[in-house]
């Protein structure tokens, strides 16, 4: 029986971001996606001005629709999300998520709350009040970076003692907390579970690609769903996404590719 997963996300032609970046993941895992796109787009933004489209809340619906007639969102296992280009998109796709849930209720959802970095917000306000007051509710695990967390929680969040304070108030059960500054050169990700949580740090390097979010977070997702328990997860996760970095470093694109198909 294959194993189905609805993914709702950005999608890009060159430089995986987004469900580009994120599904090469689960789709190595075993899993069969169901990308729905948020945005098409030629690129990330930072690698030069986009080409695309957005797509409008009615398309969105329209395809989760035909969807549902297939009965593909009945066989689904998980649902992740990402980055949404407006709060309409995000108020329909968690009336979808909800209906799944409630015929599933095991159904694991993942939401990368993609707010921002930084300091600041890269989405509007309204995208980020609907990711929190409309998906949020129904996750399973949350994977925000040190900003998004602190914007989210409206405590501050800079290093790992504040984030775990933020967690610890926070009504969520799994957290994958990522991008959170240990010391002047290193980096850590949590799997924070309850009161326990797993770490895993890395070397601060240069030139690192776009797409290491969603990458760890498709990575996360799909070793969660194989039954791996959080600290397993996040273990295996960053060690693949480590290959990808080492691979990619000074190079435009993330090499998930070859990161996934390097022999362990």
């Amino acid at each position: 029986m294959p194993r189905q997963i609805l993914s709702i996300s950005s999608q890009v032609a060159y430089g995986p971001v987004g469900n580009s970046a994120s599904v090469p993941a689960l789709q190595a895992a075993g899993f069969t996606v169901s990308q729905v796109p948020t945005i098409i787009l030629s690129n990330h933004p930072g690698l030069g001005k986009p080409s695309g489209v957005k797509l409008l809340a009615t398309e969105l619906e329209a395809i989760l629709k035909s969807l549902v007639a297939l009965g593909v969102l009945d066989t689904c296992v998980g649902v992740m999300t990402g980055y949404f280009a407006s709060a309409d998109q995000i108020k329909v796709a968690a009336s979808f998520i909800r209906k799944m849930k409630d015929k599933n209720p095991s159904l694991y959802v993942l939401v990368d709350p993609v707010l921002g970095d930084d300091g600041s917000l890269y989405v509007s306000n309204e995208v980020a009040n609907a990711i929190r007051d409309d998906l949020l509710p129904l996750a399973s695990c949350i994977t925000p970076n040190c900003f998004e967390l602190g914007w989210l929680t409206g405590k501050p969040v800079s290093n790992k003692a504040e984030v775990l304070l933020a967690a610890a108030a926070f009504p969520y059960k799994e957290i994958l907390a990522t991008s959170i500054p240990l010391d002047a050169n290193n980096l850590a990700s949590l799997a924070i579970t309850g009161s326990e949580y797993a770490e895993t740090s890395t070397t601060i390097r240069p030139a690192v690609p776009y797409g290491t979010g969603d990458f760890l977070a498709g990575l996360y997702f799909a070793a969660r769903l194989n039954g791996f328990e959080s600290r397993e997860a996040l273990k295996l996760s960053a060690g693949i996404l480590d290959s990808a970095i080492s691979r990619s470093l000074g190079e435009p694109c993330l090499d998930i590719i070859g990161a996934l198909h390097t022999p362990s």
